[in-house]
């Protein structure tokens, strides 16, 4: 069973890293054909449609977690009924946007160009909302083969298909309706996939169950509403008191590493289970511990890669976006700041306590705070403002009210909450390896992907060395703890799951 739930968790947390991995390579392929104005238009259309998708989604694509394994018998049915509700939305998002919701956006984004560009984008979301149910349902069904083929085929057809497009067309409409076609495109086989694993007699929806779905899902999804706001008002902060220009700086910095995703979402995954059981058996040490410890481990990946992009910003920028980016370097290291505390994942803590509702309470109120300060700073220091917001109202509320939450459910005093000196020891170290970065200065006629290819494995050899000899006790010449989790549990079995079934 466990062997099981580490690979549907390298499952799930792989299709989030090719998401964000395809995002990635599309904005370092389009940043350098497009003008900046041209590249601030491709991302504030796809901006409007992932600031509502989570409103227009309701939870319903996470119901499917719940519903399918409780009624296998009709589950056919219950997918019916959740994709004619999305499909519903999006049809409301399309006709919003036919509305004179493009018009709207664009003088709000003080864009006129994303107004046609919207017309053309209008329909993505009667495709993206019921696709975004593919992972919930292949998973209830136990389908992981098939979910696992259909990510990683639909990423690469969505990346060649825009890249393709815009290499010919080299204007903001192709890559959005690329984007566009792509979907269309990757929809059939999403519907064939889930109605080939779903079972029953009938695929006619239940008007009962409908009305159960939409009530389970609400919550879930105004949870994920704010959750999703809250990573992209930033980003809508900037685009209505910044110029285009600005924006594509900005929106380039705003990125999350593909290692964060998957390595927490796996880690939570494996994890969750066990501390859910100490919890219950009354054991909350043991689940704090199993906590602590797991955050350590993966501050022993995430520090050093915080460390080493920080001082070599400027190359990673150059080498993402091209010399247009420079200025991208600013944001990006404030935003690297985030990262120790992307160590631990702190919901799972919560929930485990049966405190889901504390969750959307801190959810809701960081993104108050956040909006109001993003926009004083916004107006006094310009699009850097909503970086240092961002990390402002991290620390200083959300970080607080999770470490007084569990304090006070499991009994801790503040001090024993998060492990402070383990995570201060392996910072120290990985600031100290940074000194190998130095060398770049010594290496002027190289370009900035050769010095990136020479100095990153110098430096992660550095950090091995100080790890294994001066890290924290419960890491040190233990480095194989972290491999066994991450590397053996979930990629391992991910490559000995392609052998078997792929090759």
């Amino acid at each position: 069973m466990t062997q099981s739930r580490t690979f549907k968790a390298a499952i799930l947390s792989s299709g989030q890293f090719l998401v964000t991995l395809a995002s990635l390579i599309s904005a370092t392929v389009l940043s350098r054909l497009f003008t900046k104005e041209d590249y601030a238009a491709y991302r504030q259309t796809l901006l409007a449609y992932a600031f509502v998708a989570p409103l227009l989604a309701l939870g319903l694509p996470q119901a499917l977690y719940y519903f399918i394994p409780r009624d296998r018998e009709n589950s056919r049915s219950i997918l019916t009924g959740n994709l004619l509700l999305l499909f519903l939305m999006g049809g409301i998002f399309a006709v919003a946007i036919w509305c004179g919701g493009n018009q709207l956006l664009a003088n709000r984004f003080n864009n006129p160009a994303i107004s046609r560009l919207l017309l053309i984008y209008s329909p993505y979301a009667l495709l993206a909302l019921p696709v975004s149910t593919v992972s919930a349902c292949l998973m209830s069904c136990n389908r992981v083969k098939m979910l696992a083929i259909y990510n990683v085929a639909s990423r690469i057809l969505t990346v060649v298909f825009i890249i393709g497009l815009v290499l010919i067309w080299r204007t903001p409409k192709a890559s959005i309706g690329a984007t566009v076609l792509a979907e269309l495109i990757i929809f059939a086989p999403a519907i064939v996939l889930m109605y080939r694993a779903t079972a029953g007699t009938g695929w006619l929806p239940d008007i009962a169950n409908i009305r159960q779905q939409i009530k389970y899902s609400v919550p879930l999804g105004i949870a994920s509403m704010i959750g999703i706001i809250s990573m992209n008002l930033d980003k809508v902060i900037v685009s209505s008191m910044c110029t285009p220009e600005n924006f594509a700086v900005y929106a380039n910095a705003a990125i999350e590493i593909p290692l964060i995703g998957i390595l927490t979402g796996s880690v939570t995954a494996v994890l969750m289970p066990d501390i859910v059981r100490f919890y219950k058996e009354g054991n909350k040490a043991a689940a704090l511990e199993l906590w602590k410890r797991s955050g350590v481990k993966c501050a022993m990946i995430l520090l050093p890669a915080m460390c080493f992009l920080f001082v070599m910003a400027p190359e990673v920028m150059r080498v993402l976006f091209s010399d247009k980016y420079n200025d991208s370097v600013h944001p990006f290291r404030i935003y690297l700041l985030l990262l120790p505390i992307r160590t631990v994942t702190w919901g799972p803590m919560l929930m485990a306590a049966g405190k889901s509702s504390w969750i959307l309470s801190r959810t809701g109120s960081t993104l108050l705070f956040n909006l109001i300060l993003s926009i004083i700073l916004v107006s006094q220091l310009g699009y850097i403002g909503a970086a240092i917001s961002t990390v402002a109202v991290t620390y200083l509320w959300a970080v607080p009210y999770n470490t007084i939450a569990i304090s006070k459910l499991y009994g801790f005093p503040l001090c024993k909450i998060f492990p402070f000196r383990d995570i201060f020891v392996i910072t120290v170290l990985a600031i100290l390896g940074t000194f190998v970065c130095m060398m770049k200065q010594y290496l002027p006629s190289l370009s900035d992907f050769v010095r990136l290819a020479i100095i990153s494995p110098l430096y992660m050899l550095t950090v091995v060395f100080l790890m294994q000899r001066f890290g924290p006790p419960s890491v040190r010449n233990r480095p194989s703890d972290l491999i066994d989790l991450v590397a053996n549990r979930v990629i391992g079995t991910s490559i000995n799951w392609i052998k078997k079934n792929l090759l």
